[in-house]
């Protein structure tokens, strides 16, 4: 990536981050400290490519997301957006060093789906119905099977 492309990124993130703080300054207040300390991580991690500054860039980051994103959207819960933030770990890793960081998927899914509205009834379904989980896994081994190894998977040029 070249010096010009992560300027962009960095000027890019540090305008959302101003313009979603600036679009709910009513409830800004208490969330104001965690828009710019998660925002200083996010941008360190920008600039010197650290993995360890993204993390918790993006935690502190939804942390002030839901302080201000659960008084303005009733069913816009913390915990949902505290998932966002894990998510967004791989997100952000994947568009930016081209690199799939797969374990912040994990408290993210269970986080944001247990604050769903129904979210704790589809966590007991899917810990009742476990079984099937392992029909999916036999599934994508099954299919994994057919798949060249070092092959590309997409359907673009050079698969």
């Amino acid at each position: 990536m070249t010096q010009q492309q992560r300027q962009k990124m960095i000027a890019g993130v540090a305008l959302v981050v101003l313009g979603l703080a600036l679009y709910y300054l009513e409830n800004l207040g208490n969330s104001l400290i965690f828009f710019l300390v998660g925002g200083g991580f996010l941008v360190a991690y920008f600039y010197r490519r650290e993995f360890g500054m993204l993390i918790p860039g993006c935690i502190i980051l939804s942390l002030g997301l839901g302080s201000v994103g659960s008084s303005a959207f009733p069913d816009f819960t913390k915990g949902m957006a505290l998932g966002l933030g894990f998510v967004a770990i791989t997100v952000v890793a994947l568009f930016y060093e081209k690199r799939f960081v797969w374990w912040p998927l994990i408290p993210g899914g269970v986080l944001f789906l247990l604050n769903l509205p129904r979210g704790r009834e589809l966590v007991h379904t899917v810990l009742d119905n476990w079984q099937l989980g392992l029909v999916v896994v036999g599934v994508m081994i099954f299919i994994s099977a057919f798949v060249k190894p070092g092959s590309r998977s997409g359907g673009g040029p050079g698969s």
